[in-house]
């Protein structure tokens, strides 16, 4: 009687543990983990950054769900008003597209060109400079 409780027990054990996996698998083949702190901060960083730059008109994404590469980079996103130009537009927001998550109506994922590596620093260097003369720190 006492080995059957155990051979049960077991048996419960393996089906808990095959289901977590089969449910792990079908949320995207990994684990949910708890989001460390300092990734906490950094998202709500980044969040305070892109609410701001929307405020004063300076976060133009080219994606439903806006891009967060442009805030780190360059505190704006001009993607949207590129992308409707037929100009490059970051590397996330290319990505965003091939997902789907394009918003500037008449053009696909095909359409939308990518700056090259390194442009969006230089970019962002460029809006630092002119942001510092004009608030006269140059």
């Amino acid at each position: 009687m006492k080995r059957l409780v155990i051979v049960l027990c077991a048996l419960c054990v393996l089906t808990l543990v095959g289901w977590s996996r089969t449910r792990a698998h079908a949320q995207g083949g990994m684990m949910m983990h708890p989001v460390p702190k300092a990734v906490k901060k950094v998202q709500k960083a980044v969040m305070s950054i892109k609410m701001k730059a929307e405020k004063a008109g300076r976060y133009n994404c080219c994606l439903k769900h806006s891009c967060n590469s442009c805030a780190m980079m360059m505190g704006m996103c001009p993607c949207g008003k590129m992308a409707s130009m037929n100009k490059p537009v970051c590397n996330e927001c290319k990505g965003g597209w091939y997902a789907g998550d394009g918003d500037v109506p008449g053009k696909t994922a095909n359409e939308i060109k990518t700056m090259p590596r390194g442009m969006k620093m230089m970019m962002g260097k460029m809006h630092g400079n002119m942001m510092g003369k004009m608030h006269g720190k140059m």
